[in-house]
């Protein structure tokens, strides 16, 4: 199976590859212009708004490894943009204290989503979108249809502990990304995780905390969607209650897209930031092609099928070998 998820991410990046050079071929100007497409600013902006789906995605790569799924990471930015903002802009704290605050909201979301599925038995899918509706409507009553500018507030061209705005979420999705894949890979806690989703009952009776480690996938997931909402809030300048609207099918389909099988028990973290990456330049490339703007969800979704449909064909050749 090692060897199975290398040919996947290596496949993964060729996608990734391929995707870069035909719109550098499409979008090729005329002499005398400079490429809309193929410049480090172009490439800066694809990785600025990647990684605001990428750093969630590595969450929900680790609840679909786990066999679980989380459908609350868009809700849990938008109401950590919105705290965030109003400690910020309107209680006078300290940036890095309501951003806290937030973290501590994406935190206790995730624990909630895992206590309805762990102690409730609810199914994931009804636990987490019961979630998302709350926190979704939580941020429309704190705004009250307001926002909070946290622009206004900002120092121009400031950095973060010496890194310039712009690449913080970069930075943060790369560490991130790092880190998550040590653990998943080096670690015992990671190899528990790949067990509850491969099969929980055999992880059970092998002695694995299954619904302690269950608990930590959702609060992981909720943890990092807040890191996404915190980045989201000081690149934008902006708390806004319908910030991320959608996201959590882009995050779902960046982790899936990257390896994560939906019926758990594999995936790949670093899979899922190539997912987030394959999509950010879809989404970038796609508006400087007159019309095709239009074909962007029918394009989103092509590619998601068409690369599950290759891993099931891929995991099945292995399986009959």
């Amino acid at each position: 199976m090692t060897s199975i998820w290398r040919a996947r991410e290596f496949s993964t990046v060729l996608i990734l590859l391929a995707e870069v050079l035909f719109f550098a071929w499409y979008l090729w100007p005329e002499a005398g212009r400079s490429h809309p497409f193929l410049n480090s600013g172009n490439f800066l902006l694809i990785l600025k708004y990647s990684s605001i789906y990428g750093i969630a995605a590595i969450g929900a790569a680790v609840v679909i490894i786990s066999g679980g799924i989380d459908l609350a990471p868009g809700a849990i930015i938008a109401l950590t943009t919105v705290i965030t903002g109003y400690l910020f802009v309107e209680a006078g704290w300290p940036l890095w204290a309501g951003a806290s605050v937030g973290l501590m909201v994406g935190a206790l979301a995730g624990l909630l989503s895992s206590w309805l599925i762990v102690r409730m038995r609810l199914p994931p899918f009804i636990a987490t979108l019961g979630v998302m509706g709350i926190l979704r409507g939580t941020a429309f009553i704190i705004t009250e249809a307001r926002f909070y500018d946290l622009s206004a507030k900002l120092p121009r061209n400031w950095h973060i502990a010496g890194i310039s705005i712009d690449w913080l979420g970069p930075a943060v999705m790369i560490a991130l990304a790092v880190v998550f894949q040590r653990l998943m890979t080096g670690y015992q806690w990671g190899r528990s995780v790949s067990a509850v989703g491969g099969n929980e009952t055999a992880a059970l009776f092998s002695g694995i905390p299954v619904n302690w480690i269950k608990t930590t996938t959702y609060v992981l997931s909720g943890t990092l969607a807040a890191v996404s909402g915190v980045v989201l809030a000081v690149v934008q300048g902006q708390g806004k209650a319908d910030l991320a609207s959608g996201y959590e099918l882009d995050i779902i389909a960046s982790a899936v897209v990257g390896g994560a099988s939906l019926v758990g028990g594999r995936g790949s973290v670093a899979g899922a930031v190539l997912g987030a990456l394959i999509f950010g330049v879809l989404r970038n490339a796609l508006p400087q092609i007159p019309g095709a703007t239009f074909y962007d969800r029918l394009i989103v979704g092509v590619v998601v099928i068409g690369i599950v449909v290759m891993d099931q064909m891929l995991t099945r050749r292995s399986g009959n070998a």
